[in-house]
């Protein structure tokens, strides 16, 4: 987690970020997702996905990073954001939708698993789990940092995870 709270790394992330373009993650979510419906991204970084999400639903961004968390306040100040670890979740709030994209991977299975039981306490009923995974079959650390790629066995467990996870909260 030093990477992501070193700032000259993190700009070295945003940069890499800058032609990052998440508009047919957005439709897919546009198509599930009421306007206004409150929605908590997990792992916002630069804020790439919550400056364009912000615009169509109620968005609480939130990330570990105190880096982050400082660059996305003083840009977007009207935004709640929250500091947040993507296995804990610690809020007491409740979401339409909990977001993430390109975060789980930096979990181990064991914390995943984890992540998606707390996941199913801060969503609301027939709430939405939109989250994104790289796929492969890969585990390596770089720079400090876990990164866990999903084959498509695991992605489709994974998948009926969240499945029965969804259908917890539904009840």
């Amino acid at each position: 987690m030093d990477f992501y709270n070193d700032p000259e790394r993190v700009d070295e992330y945003e940069k890499m970020c800058d032609e990052y373009d998440g508009s047919d993650l957005y439709t897919i979510l546009e198509k599930h997702l009421a306007e206004g419906n409150t929605l908590l991204e997990l792992g916002s970084g630069p804020g790439n996905d919550l400056n364009y999400l912000r615009n169509r639903f109620n968005v609480s961004g939130s990330d570990l990073s105190d880096e982050f968390i400082s660059r996305f306040k003083s840009k977007y100040g009207s935004t709640p954001f929250l500091k947040l670890d993507a296995v804990t979740i610690d809020t007491k709030e409740k979401y339409d939708c909990v977001f993430f994209n390109k975060v789980l991977h930096h979990l181990e299975k064991d914390n995943l698993e984890k992540s998606f039981k707390r996941q199913k306490q801060v969503i609301k009923s027939n709430g939405l789990f939109a989250h994104t995974f790289w796929l492969g079959d890969k585990v390596f650390t770089m720079e400090d940092m876990l990164f866990v790629f999903y084959d498509k066995d695991s992605a489709d467990s994974i998948s009926r995870c969240i499945t029965v996870y969804a259908a917890c909260a539904a009840r």
